[in-house]
């Protein structure tokens, strides 16, 4: 990538020419205005120390302790003011290290987190929270950029890897910018750069099944009287049951008939008188 491109990407994703400030964070300057302690001697300083420690927006133990001490007399408004706040605040200071384990990175802060809660020192969380995260998530960050180059196992282009570099080369503020957001928009301009895909090649087309022959028509029965014409010609037919042919047996039937008729003619002449 040329030297103008290099420009332009360290210039989207706000590296190289000063890094964007990071935005304030009500929790973290709260955290050090308490810190910072209290010297105060009035009543009414008492009282404005108690209803800062009450306005915590991350602390939810120290707000219903610090609220429950302004409800109650001077002496328990001073007497929390003094030192009885430090139970809630360590508390507190535990919900969040324990907050962080869901979006720790590995392996440093994750497993930092993990010792320091297995500790139970109220101190050592304080630490952490004050020094010690910060240098376990640089760890990360920078193990996450270096697999973003060139050649890494989460590289997408030319793109990202100038911005990884340069992330690398830069401050532990422009570090994190990049690994929370700049990377993002590296990855957009690698991605609108590469090559279109090619074209697929069309598949063979697949051969049509073949049509089924037309079935051949059965041959027409031959006629009736071709039938029996062919029939008389192979001489007179048998009867299936008795074997007797079909003109013999017409002859005896009729024969039978002329004897039966004479002999009743036969018999009516007998019976005639003389």
């Amino acid at each position: 990538m040329g030297s103008l491109g290099v420009a332009v990407v360290l210039a989207a994703v706000g590296l190289g020419m000063g890094a964007v400030p990071a935005a304030a964070d009500p929790a973290a300057d709260h955290r050090a205005f308490v810190q910072a302690g209290f010297s105060g001697t009035t009543d009414e300083e008492y009282r404005a120390w108690v209803e800062a420690l009450a306005a915590t927006p991350d602390g939810p133990v120290m707000h219903a302790s610090a609220t429950r001490a302004l409800a109650g007399t001077v002496e328990q408004l001073r007497a929390y003011g003094d030192a009885g706040y430090l139970l809630a605040w360590r508390a507190d200071e535990e919900i969040r290290v324990a907050r962080l384990m869901s979006t720790a990175t590995k392996p440093t802060v994750d497993r930092a987190i993990q010792v320091v809660l297995e500790m139970a020192d109220p101190q050592a969380v304080t630490d952490f929270l004050n020094t010690g995260l910060a240098e376990a998530q640089y760890v990360d960050d920078r193990l996450a950029a270096a697999r973003m180059v060139l050649g890494g196992s989460d590289n997408t282009g030319p793109a990202l890897d100038d911005a990884a570099q340069a992330a690398l080369d830069g401050t532990r503020a422009e570090l994190r910018e990049f690994i929370v957001s700049g990377q993002f928009v590296a990855r957009a301009i690698d991605a609108a750069n590469a090559p279109a895909p090619a074209a697929p090649v069309p598949a063979a087309p697949v051969p049509a099944a073949p049509v089924p022959a037309a079935p051949v028509p059965a041959a027409p029965a031959a006629a009736a009287p071709a039938a029996q014409a062919a029939r008389g010609a192979r001489g007179p037919a048998v009867l299936a049951v008795t074997g007797v042919a079909e003109g013999p047996l017409a002859a005896l039937a009729a024969a039978a008939i002329l004897s039966g008729v004479g002999c009743v003619v036969l018999a009516r002449r007998r019976r005639q008188p003389a």
